[in-house]
């Protein structure tokens, strides 16, 4: 048993008392933050901020956070003018449904809602931190999972993310929960957990449809009915302060790729979106023969397809970045369940963390450059996905083979 499955066996009244526990050490947190930080100094989270602000003018003033004039409002906030045409132009374009975790923020002052806010992430990090190994059967010597832990607080696109206040932290870690639930048999707690991670569809546009397309096949029913209910709750509850609102953000998405640098890695690499969009399919083609054909289909190959839908959507996200690749370790702790020699993972670990690091400070613009951003995109976004495609196509599980992870 593990020790996320041994939390939930725990007696209710343990339970509750790990449940108090954690809300106090939150509280504590946030009031920590918010003292020492928050409170004190005025900022705008680049990717918190707009929707806390959309968010919040939508709830209290009734106004359509897509709109221009919201979009305005918070260029003025945040550049302190209104964006010109070749900026970022910072509008609200997350679906709506995104409510449902910042919503609640919304009502309060910004430097709370950004204590809160920060607190969350450095939640959902430590959750991903216990989850994600045993999500994949991943059990390192102690003296490893503590590098692991530090390799994960390190790493240059959860730092970003961190600084960010970006919201792929909090999906990440449902997509890892979801992944242990489905492990572990919990049907209902992984469609939950899956339909919270559309509120950033960059990051599970292939792994939600694979999912449910196998738990109808397999007639796990109560994970599709989980997800459904879940997924239904998420989308209504916005119609009752923005009926059309679905149209207003697919609106809103079609002009962010309009004013954003963040291309698909794949496509970055080869040039075209054509060329990138094949070899995506054939990538997929393999992972869905592979696994169709492996000998294994329940346990070691369905991770090994897992991981593959996880890297794919990494390689051609529509308009993604490096900090929404924290879910990526999953697939790389999948890899590590190959690896027979901690020392050889310890060597990964401090190779990617030092390595990104000095892309970024020895091959990268200034900071202060406009063009930092841009390179610091097209160096270093394509190497973990990059990196795993090729580690996952090496153990792909073949019929006659022995497959990659559990037994």
């Amino acid at each position: 048993m593990t020790q996320a499955s041994t939390i939930l066996t725990l007696s209710t009244p343990k339970r509750a008392l790990l449940v108090t526990l954690i809300v106090v050490l939150f509280a504590l947190n946030a009031w920590a933050v918010y003292t020492v930080f928050t409170s004190r100094v005025q900022i705008a989270v680049w990717d918190f901020h707009p929707r806390w602000l959309g968010l919040r003018e939508m709830i209290r003033n009734g106004a359509n956070p897509y709109d221009d004039q919201v979009t305005l409002t918070i260029q003025k906030q945040m550049y302190g003018r209104p964006a010109h045409p070749d900026e970022d132009q910072i509008a609200f374009a997350y679906p709506l449904h995104v409510m449902a975790v910042v919503g609640p923020l919304a009502l309060l002052p910004l430097p709370l809602a950004l204590a809160l806010w920060f607190s969350l992430l450095e939640l959902s990090l430590l959750a991903f931190f216990i989850v994600a190994p045993w999500a994949v059967d991943w059990h390192p010597p102690t003296w490893l999972l503590a590098l692991t832990a530090l390799f994960i607080l390190g790493l240059y696109p959860d730092v970003w993310a961190i600084i960010l206040g970006q919201i792929s932290i909090v999906v990440a870690a449902f997509i890892a929960l979801a992944w242990w639930a489905l492990q572990t048999r919990r049907w209902q707690l992984s469609g939950v957990c899956l339909a919270f991670t559309t509120i950033k569809p960059q990051m599970s546009f292939l792994l939600v449809p694979m999912l449910l397309i196998w738990a109808i096949y397999q007639r796990r029913w109560r994970l599709v009915i989980a997800f459904a209910v879940t997924f239904g709750a998420l989308i209504l509850l916005p119609l009752l302060w923005l009926p059309n609102w679905p149209l207003e953000w697919l609106k809103a998405a079609n002009r962010y790729t309009s004013y954003t640098i963040f291309d698909p890695p794949l496509v970055m690499l080869t040039g075209s979106a054509w060329l990138a969009g094949a070899i995506a399919l054939l990538l997929l083609a393999w992972t869905g023969y592979s696994w169709w054909r492996a000998s294994d289909r329940q346990s070691a190959a369905f991770d090994w397809a897992l991981a593959m839908i996880v890297v794919i959507s990494g390689l051609i996200a529509p308009r993604t970045s490096q900090a929404n690749q924290l879910v990526l370790l999953l697939p790389l702790f999948l890899v590590f369940t190959r690896v027979t020699r901690p020392g050889a993972i310890a060597a990964v670990e401090i190779g990617l963390l030092v390595g990104l690091w000095l892309i970024d400070f020895t091959l990268l613009p200034p900071t202060s450059s406009p063009q930092h951003m841009v390179w610091q995109h097209r160096l270093i976004s394509p190497i973990l996905p990059v990196g795993l495609t090729l580690a996952l196509l090496r153990f792909s599980p073949l019929p006659a083979g022995k497959v990659m992870g559990r037994e």
